[in-house]
């Protein structure tokens, strides 16, 4: 879910922005409408995460996905890239890194012979490498890291948890995350990127799938998604407004801490999909109930208390319930409440 706030005023601007008549998806990318937008997504986006100078902070299309090959075509090199695999996600991105370079991907630690329950551990990246690829925030399997991994060169896919929290931005070569998560509407990603890494980019690249040519082109080489970035634009400042980063992460805490304690005190009745508990989403809670059939019974009765969207993923099964920046605390508290109350007349 997006804030009411952030739909509200992007639907005005795509109706009449500033007052000029015309929408926001209606101006020229090029035109100084939408270039004012673009300076100010950016320089939000600086403040908020406290990005230092020798970084962009790009606007791309493709998906995150699309990001999984054109990483290791622009970054790789004549070296080898370290993956840590802990879910699906990094999983996706370890495969289609071996699609452009079989033998320069190397997946260094993995959870997946415990089924993805917990982050891969006991596992030490080449200092040498050219980049260490890791998933921050699991959405499958519900689990994320504490705390990023240093490397020289860290390059972590944080689509499901960006500005949940405060990141250490300055000690990473590059972050991407999918827009639809925490931060807007699909059809965008927000990337960052150290600037002596554009470096690497090969001139033989072409220039749509090149981060050097589209950070010199800020983002608009080609037609940027303009009214996505916009709805980016609104969250930016309704998280300016809601005292930055920080004060997100004690919320999402305490939302996240509501449901867990609903799980933790159900005397098994739900079981969390995560063996390591430390290392529980605060973006995606997974739990398992005794067997479909009770699954499908909890799904439906919390439908009808207007708890919607609560199925797990199809290779997980259960609950999983996505508590974004934007899902009140009160929303979290009306699901534990139910759970409770499902349990006692269930378990």
């Amino acid at each position: 879910m997006l804030p009411t706030e952030v739909l509200e005023a992007s639907a005005r601007a795509l109706v009449d922005f500033q007052g000029k008549g015309f929408g926001i998806a209606e101006c020229s990318h090029r035109g100084k409408e939408f270039d004012g937008v673009l300076d100010e997504a950016i320089a939000s986006c600086r403040a908020l995460l406290q990005i230092p100078d020798n970084y962009e902070v790009m606007f791309l299309q493709g998906g995150a996905s699309q990001l999984f090959a054109t990483i290791p075509m622009n970054f790789l090199g004549d070296g080898k890239a370290d993956y840590v695999v802990s879910g699906l996600w990094s999983k996706k991105a370890a495969s289609l890194g071996k699609n452009v370079a079989a033998d320069k991907m190397r997946v260094i630690g993995s959870s997946e012979a415990t089924g993805f329950d917990r982050p891969a551990s006991g596992w030490t990246a080449a200092a040498d490498a050219a980049y260490l690829h890791v998933c921050s925030n699991e959405t499958v399997h519900g689990h994320r890291l504490q705390e990023w991994p240093t490397h020289s060169n860290l390059i972590v896919d944080a689509s499901s948890e960006m500005m949940s929290r405060p990141h250490p931005i300055g000690r990473t070569a590059l972050v991407y995350a999918g827009a639809q998560k925490n931060l807007g509407p699909s059809g965008v990603v927000l990337a960052i990127v150290r600037k002596d890494l554009l470096e690497r980019c090969p001139a033989s690249l072409p220039d749509i799938f090149n981060f050097k040519t589209v950070a010199e082109a800020k983002s608009c080489l080609n037609t940027p998604p303009t009214f996505g970035i916009y709805v980016l634009l609104e969250s930016f400042r309704w998280m300016e407004r809601q005292g930055g980063l920080a004060v997100l992460e004690k919320r999402n805490a305490e939302k996240a801490a509501a449901i867990y304690n609903a799980i933790d005190g159900s005397g098994g009745f739900y079981k969390g999909t995560v063996a390591d508990t430390a290392a529980r989403s605060h973006m995606n809670v997974t739990f398992l109930l005794p067997n479909e059939d009770v699954t499908n019974k909890f799904l439906k009765e919390a439908a009808a208390r207007d708890l919607v969207s609560l199925k797990g993923y199809r290779s997980v099964g259960g609950v999983r319930a996505s508590i974004y920046n934007a899902m009140p605390v009160e929303g979290c508290s009306a699901l534990a409440e139910f759970m409770r109350d499902f349990c006692k007349q269930n378990g």
